[in-house]
């Protein structure tokens, strides 16, 4: 006969209570590794725009010096600039690579500073959500008006609705770093 070892009802509810903390961290952590993952691939699409836009840039001024220089350098070099500054929110604020001025918010106790913290993020959420949604709605504008860029002649609608997307990475994060906040430290 198997020897059962019984174990009494208050003992048992923590472990139970546990194991569904833990399920729940591995939930939200795997949550926070695909937030990390999207913004490193916003990182490296932004990386790769700003080496697109520096290559066109000193390819522009070698070839000026033997010729015409390439005809809406300046329309090209605009819209990378837009899609490696939305797309390098998300990293930037993930790693801390914005300006913080926090002279008076150290002076007040920790849970304070987690109440204004979040508040804070949450203000951010809203303002990039309205200005991604606007920016989304700019670029439907520009689709069904058919506004063309003036030198080049191309319609530059996707990269602004590409663009309005580049906010989901800074949304993402400020909603990790809330997360992370009251977990115990951000």
């Amino acid at each position: 006969m198997e020897d059962k070892q019984t174990v009494p009802l208050e003992q048992e509810i923590p472990r139970t209570m546990h194991e569904s903390t833990v399920m729940k961290n591995e939930k939200t952590s795997v949550f926070l590794r695909i937030i990390d993952r999207i913004n490193q691939g916003s990182a490296v699409l932004a990386g790769t725009t700003l080496l697109i836009m520096i290559l066109l840039v000193v390819f522009n001024s070698i070839k000026r010096l033997f010729s015409d220089p390439i005809a809406g350098t300046v329309e090209l070099v605009s819209w990378l600039g837009a899609v490696t500054t939305i797309f390098s929110l998300g990293y930037a604020q993930l790693h801390k690579g914005h300006v913080f001025i926090d002279l008076l918010y150290k002076k007040f106790p920790e849970t304070i500073q987690h109440i204004l913290h979040t508040f804070m993020n949450l203000a951010s959420i809203a303002f990039f959500s309205v200005a991604g949604w606007q920016i989304a709605l700019y670029g439907i504008n520009l689709m069904e008006n058919g506004v063309v860029s003036p030198t080049m002649r191309i319609s530059f609608y996707p990269i602004v609705i590409f663009c309005s997307l580049g906010f989901l990475g800074l949304l993402l994060a400020l909603v990790k770093e809330t997360i992370l906040i009251w977990r115990g430290g951000s």
